[in-house]
């Protein structure tokens, strides 16, 4: 499935699910809404959900395209999303090491606050590290 229809499911869902007001446990239940719901519209015979990084743990992957080994995470909430990403990174790196068909590309998607915070906070030395050592791209996309 091409990253362009993966994110414009996910932009009509937000659109439909976010709240603009309410309490931590309603925005909660309203981004594990949006990412249910962003899962089920997108999953396919080769678009995986909920995809374990190894045997060892109970982590997963919001989403794996297998047929162009892209991994897509979502952070609803712009709220401390480096901490998602950087957890994220390590998800992949994990299933590269347990999986033969490694994944490629992290994209990491957040509300807009979210993503341009992150752009601030990336080092350019370690995007070059992940791409040379680990052949890991990332591309970050706002909701």
């Amino acid at each position: 499935m091409p990253i362009e229809m993966i994110i414009d499911k996910l932009r009509e869902i937000h659109k439909d699910y976010r709240l603009i007001k309410g309490d931590v446990s309603e925005h909660t239940k309203s981004a594990q809404r949006i990412t249910k719901a962003w899962q089920a519209a997108v999953k396919s015979d080769y678009v995986f959900v909920e995809v374990s990084i190894s045997p060892n743990n109970n982590e997963k992957i919001d989403v794996v395209d297998i047929s162009t080994k892209i991994a897509y995470e979502l952070k609803v909430s712009g709220k401390n999303s480096h901490h998602e990403f950087y957890k994220d990174i390590a998800k992949i790196l994990t299933y590269n090491e347990y999986h033969q068909v490694r994944l490629r590309k992290l994209i990491f998607i957040s509300e807009p606050n979210g993503i341009n915070a992150l752009k601030k906070r990336l080092d350019l030395k370690f995007i070059d590290l992940m791409k040379r050592k680990h052949e890991l791209e990332f591309e970050l996309i706002s909701i």
